[in-house]
Order: C-alpha cells, then sequence, then structure tokens
C-alpha cells in the first residue's frame, strides 16, 4: 500500500511540473524592442458622432418614476441610435416628471409627464418638440422606457435636420 502510495504521489508531482512548463510555454513575452502600436482617436470620434444626441432629466422623488428615468437612460447608452451627452452639445433633452400616484402606497405606481425640447446649448432655449403623459408601475417600467425610447427615435428622426 506504501508503494502504491508513493507511486501515486510522485505521478502527481511529474504531471503538475509538465503542466507548469507547458503553461509556461505557451505564455507569450512581448519583445523589449517591439514598441506598442498608438491608440487613434478615430474610433472614439466616430463614436461621438454617431446616434442622437440624448440627456434625460428626471423631476420628482418617487421611486417608480425615478427607476423609470435611470431604465430611459440605461436604454440610451446601450443603443446604437442614440448617445448621452452633456449640455453643452446640440440635444434632444428629455424631461421625466413623476410622481407617485398614491401618496400612502408610493410603491403601486406613479404618474410621469415627458416632455421633449431641443436645445443647441445649456445657453439657449430649448425648442419645444412633444410631450407624453401616462402610468408606470414597477410591473410595466422596462415596457414603458422602451415606449418612450420609440417615440424618442422617431421625434429625432423628424426633427433631424435641427443637428445639422
Amino acid at each position: 500500500m506504501k508503494k502504491v502510495f508513493t507511486l501515486f504521489v510522485f505521478a502527481l508531482a511529474i504531471s503538475c511540473l509538465s503542466l507548469s512548463a507547458f503553461a509556461e510555454s505557451e505564455m507569450a513575452v512581448p519583445d523589449v524592442k517591439s514598441k506598442p502600436v498608438p491608440v487613434s482617436d478615430k474610433a472614439e470620434n466616430l463614436n461621438k458622432k454617431d446616434g442622437f444626441a440624448i440627456i434625460v432629466e428626471h423631476f420628482g422623488n418617487d421611486e417608480v418614476g425615478g427607476t423609470l428615468a435611470l431604465k430611459l437612460k440605461e436604454n440610451f447608452r446601450k443603443s446604437v441610435l442614440f448617445r448621452l451627452a452633456d449640455k453643452k452639445q446640440k440635444s434632444v433633452r428629455i424631461k421625466v416628471v413623476s410622481s407617485s400616484e398614491f401618496s400612502e402606497r408610493p410603491e403601486i405606481g406613479s404618474i410621469y409627464a415627458v416632455i421633449w425640447t431641443f436645445a443647441a446649448s445649456e445657453d439657449v432655449v430649448p425648442f419645444y418638440l412633444d410631450k407624453r403623459i401616462g402610468t408606470v408601475n414597477v410591473l410595466n417600467v422596462e415596457t414603458t422606457a422602451a415606449k418612450l425610447m420609440n417615440t424618442t427615435d422617431k421625434i429625432a428622426t423628424q426633427y433631424k435636420f435641427l443637428f445639422e
């Protein structure tokens, strides 16, 4: 039994050594003489130009309305049609105003108004584009955000000449 155990430990040690030698041989070591390839700003500039510039602002202190505004921002951030912008750029501004539907039970739902405007910068008076009102609850916040995003796409396409 002692011989079997010794052979087993010996075989295990050899396999570990051969495995570590194999792993070391597979790692690529960078050449000291080679220089890293410079990263160009062209890819970053392309991403900045792609999509309509969007700013989402939320006014209200209810949880469901805040969640709706955050879902909108999250969806715009993931989208290739839009990009989140700062207030210094030409952008469609989406103002989400929400309030709890029932003050005694704020988690049930919220009423909201969404107002779309366009502004060339934060110093310029924005142009009114469109509005929507509705109700939202925890169960349909994703769907409502998707509907508002679809409406934003239609509005941005309709008024795309403002970005030129």
